[in-house]
């Protein structure tokens, strides 16, 4: 089964990928250099957090998956997602019933009416061995790209997206996955997601990889 957001496009580059294991392998030496790491990585998504976010629910659900992703199982499911939304909104999580806007110009959001089993079908393909191939850089990315296209829920959609891709950099023994909020960094991130819109997943594998390792060089 193809993966959605996910094709040939979407290969390891060497440059990233032995830049990342290297750091990482030093990283990995320091219990105390991982903590501070993944402090580093709280403050900058606290820093982050819109009026929508409440910074109690928002640590808690950070909370969630870190204790998630160092499970001796670990895994990301849909009940888990739904969880996650919950902690992060104080309410039940309830997909949405009406058509949102789209996040850019390339940003077809699925209907409503399809939502719950095109979610299901996102899940599955998480299962796949196809994704477990991947890189963990890379499952973080196709796994914050298809929820941002299904676009699930009415509200916090997108942090919601952001931490379900951290399970996968965590579990991997990576930092939690945040994007700096300085405007450069922005911009980039802005212009990498409309690339991946376009099937052009690279640019943000590639932008997640070094927030990564600008996390562990910190």
């Amino acid at each position: 089964m193809e993966l959605p957001i996910f094709n040939d496009n979407l290969k390891s580059s060497a440059s990233w990928t032995e830049a990342l294991a290297t750091e990482q392998k030093l990283w990995n030496q320091s219990a105390a250099s991982a903590e501070r790491a993944r402090q580093h990585q709280l403050e900058h998504l606290l820093r982050r957090a819109d009026d929508q976010l409440n910074q109690d629910r928002l640590l808690a659900a950070f909370g969630k998956i870190s204790s998630w992703a160092a499970e001796s199982y670990a895994h990301f499911s849909k009940d888990r997602l739904l969880e996650l939304h919950a902690t992060l909104t104080g309410a039940e999580a309830l997909l949405r019933q009406n058509e949102p806007s789209p996040l850019n110009a390339l940003h077809d959001p699925t209907p409503a009416v399809l939502l719950p089993k095109m979610l299901d079908l996102a899940f599955d393909w998480f299962s796949t061995d196809s994704f477990a191939e991947l890189h963990a850089v890379e499952q973080a990315a196709v796994v914050y790209l298809r929820l941002l296209d299904l676009h699930p829920f009415p509200t916090l959609t997108e942090p919601t997206a952001m931490l379900a891709a951290s399970f996968y950099t965590q579990r991997a023994g990576l930092p939690p996955l945040v994007i700096l909020s300085d405007d450069i960094t922005q911009a980039r991130f802005n212009q990498a997601l409309e690339a991946a819109f376009r099937m052009l997943t690279q640019p943000l594998v590639e932008l997640f990889a070094e927030m990564l390792r600008k996390a562990m060089e910190r």
